[in-house]
């Protein structure tokens, strides 16, 4: 067996393809839903109040939104994953850091399509 460094020869190996993969699917998906909605709103113009609600309420918007919200707290989600796992030494609490940041994102989420809700009734 290859000497390696304390530490390193009880860790199991997992493949990060899946994660890769996601990450770049949903990175995808964000832009093509980003450019969606600069294109929309450079046409918009100034809104007041009522036609702002009247423009988010519209079906295919607010669907829009709806998945760019849930899309970008994803890939936020994986990005912020790798970063954690990269720079925060397995000691320290990695497992509960990337909980404690997926559960934030989750609030956010939440919070930001309870929003869209409550918007369109």
């Amino acid at each position: 067996m290859a000497d390696f460094p304390a530490g390193i020869d009880h860790r199991p190996r997992i493949s990060g393809v899946r994660h890769w993969r996601w990450q770049r699917i949903s990175a995808l998906a964000l832009f093509v839903a980003m450019a969606y909605f600069v294109f929309v709103v450079s046409r918009l113009g100034t809104l007041d109040h009522a036609q702002a609600v009247a423009f988010v309420t519209a079906p295919i918007n607010m669907l829009g939104l709806v998945c760019l919200v849930v899309i970008g707290l994803f890939h936020a989600s994986l990005g912020l994953e790798v970063v954690i796992e990269d720079y925060v030494p397995l000691n320290k609490g990695r497992r509960p850091l990337i909980y404690t940041a997926k559960a934030a994102l989750l609030i956010v989420g939440v919070a930001s399509l309870w929003s869209l809700v409550v918007t369109a009734f």
